[in-house]
């Protein structure tokens, strides 16, 4: 099988899903906090929802994969409501896949579970986050086939990042960029994403609150704000979002193509804002989605992206 997604924007071609059912019903009250929910949802329309955005992607002819459909039985005990915000759980370069590592307990099982998923596949490891790093897809950001963003503070410490970098900088990747994120930012993802090499999305006190570092092999590591990186290397045009826009996923964005994304509906201003930059902007609902905490891009791990 053809794989490898390392660039964000690049056509989209295959992705793995999981269709979320009954078991977001074990979000409670009293276990929505512990299960890293923001509120309680109501599972059928969670799933109608979800229903509706895997066939935008099928209608776009992108070829949808089920998790649901590759789990054997003794694993369906094990699944939990975050399942279906698959990026945190893995991301696929050209070498393999790379097995996170969840700092959250209750999300441990995730990158387990998708490994096997994806091995049936027949998709081998690249690189596996050993203790003590805690590494999460939805800090993962690839602003081109050469290049990776890994966000670290909250979800992913330090040391997650740096196991990848060492793996990472001995396969077709030229250059990891790593970014502190503070305490309040969950992942990288949501504060920031490229929709073209020269256009982005960005929460400007998610990404520049602390310098970034650059990793190149075998060249000594650089210390630089982040802007100053980009704009170097890709020179892009920033559409800001707001505190509310950030809360809201307005930058937790999924590309189909370049300037080509899925978004959610309420987020009118970005969407403008896209569309007036020959972006197709196209919205989806989620009101139920959004109460797990995840955006389009959270819900997506790409398998396959043509170069």
């Amino acid at each position: 099988m053809e794989i490898g997604a390392t660039c964000e924007y690049s056509p989209l071609k295959k992705v793995l899903l999981f269709r979320p059912g009954r078991e977001i019903e074990k979000i409670t009250i009293k276990t929505y906090k512990e299960l890293s929910f923001r509120d309680i949802a109501y599972w059928r329309r969670f799933q109608q929802e979800h229903d509706q955005f895997s066939d935008l992607l099928k209608d776009e002819q992108i070829d949808v994969t089920f998790l649901n459909d590759l789990l054997k039985n003794e694993d369906l005990s094990l699944l939990d409501p975050n399942l279906v915000y698959m990026r945190d759980a893995g991301a696929i370069v050209d070498s393999g896949y790379i097995q996170m590592r969840m700092a959250s307990q209750v999300r441990g099982p995730e990158p387990v579970i998708v490994a096997k998923a994806l091995r049936s596949l027949g998709i081998q490891e690249s690189h596996v986050t050993t203790s003590p790093g805690f590494l999460e897809g939805g800090d993962l950001v690839f602003p081109d086939e050469e290049t990776l963003m890994v966000g670290y503070g909250t979800r992913t410490n330090e040391e997650g990042a740096l196991q990848l970098v060492t793996s990472l900088l001995n396969t077709n990747l030229k250059t990891v960029i790593l970014v502190p994120l503070p305490s309040w930012r969950v992942h990288l993802d949501g504060g920031l994403m490229f929709v073209d090499k020269d256009l982005l999305l960005y929460h400007p006190m998610s990404v520049t609150s602390f310098p970034a570092r650059i990793y190149r092999k075998n060249e000594p590591v650089e210390i630089s704000p982040l802007m100053e990186i980009l704009d170097d290397k890709f020179s892009p045009e920033k559409i800001p979002i707001t505190d509310n826009e950030l809360y809201l996923f307005g930058a937790n964005v999924i590309c189909l193509n370049r300037r080509k994304c899925v978004v959610y509906e309420w987020n009118e201003r970005i969407i403008n804002e896209l569309v007036q930059r020959g972006v197709e902007a196209l919205p989806i609902q989620g009101s139920e989605l959004a109460r797990g905490g995840g955006g389009p891009h959270c819900m997506t791990l790409p398998i396959l992206r043509k170069k």
